[in-house]
């Protein structure tokens, strides 16, 4: 065989080789399945709060700037309050399948006072849109009071924290303060990505 027969079927071969890889990776793309936490509507209830916020009072004035992100895969959801006087927070939330509820860390430099560490759980009780967290356990020294977080979207670019306290004990509920959301910056979210949020049970 002559040196020029020689090279043509390397190069036949190496064409045919170079082809078989790129649709076996075409392929293995096209099965790899999204994160199974974007196409659950029980993780993705607080989807519509993912963005960039202004937070204003009952007023409209300028209260506190919040930026909310889906972290891990949209498994969890983080939020960074920033308030006047140097007030700061984060919260940390997501959804867990093996009990059914959304479970909230919320941690703020206003250590030690109450508010500084917070960790609650969704309210089964509650069937709006969003979710509402309350308290993991009741207070320890044995007083009625109480207190929940319900986060809801209130339509396009808006949400809305509304904080509530009890002091029989959670038989009746007075608004505490409402924080009303205002997107500033657009995000990154595709429909297919961050469904919307739902009303309903959380799944079990």
């Amino acid at each position: 065989m002559k040196m020029s027969q020689v090279l043509l079927c390397v190069a036949a071969l190496g064409a045919t080789a170079a082809a078989t890889s790129a649709s076996a990776s075409a392929s293995a793309r096209a099965s790899v399945a999204p994160p199974v936490c974007t196409t659950d509507a029980s993780d993705q209830r607080l989807a519509f709060w993912v963005g960039d916020w202004e937070v204003v009072d009952s007023t409209g004035a300028h209260y506190a700037s919040q930026r909310v992100r889906a972290v891990l895969d949209a498994c969890a959801i983080t939020a960074e309050w920033t308030g006047a006087g140097g007030n700061k927070g984060l919260n940390f939330s997501a959804f867990d399948g093996r009990i059914g509820e959304w479970r909230q860390m919320y941690v703020s430099n206003q250590i030690p006072a109450p508010s500084g560490v917070t960790i609650r759980r969704s309210d089964p009780s509650y069937a709006g849109p969003g979710v509402r967290f309350i308290a993991v356990a009741d207070p320890i020294d044995g007083s009625l009071g109480r207190s929940r977080v319900t986060i809801m979207p209130l339509g396009a670019d808006r949400a809305m924290q509304l904080f509530e306290d009890s002091r029989d004990g959670g038989k009746t509920w007075f608004v505490q303060f409402k924080a009303e959301h205002r997107r500033i910056a657009p995000t990154d979210r595709s429909p297919d990505t961050m469904p919307q949020a739902v009303a309903g049970e959380l799944r079990p």
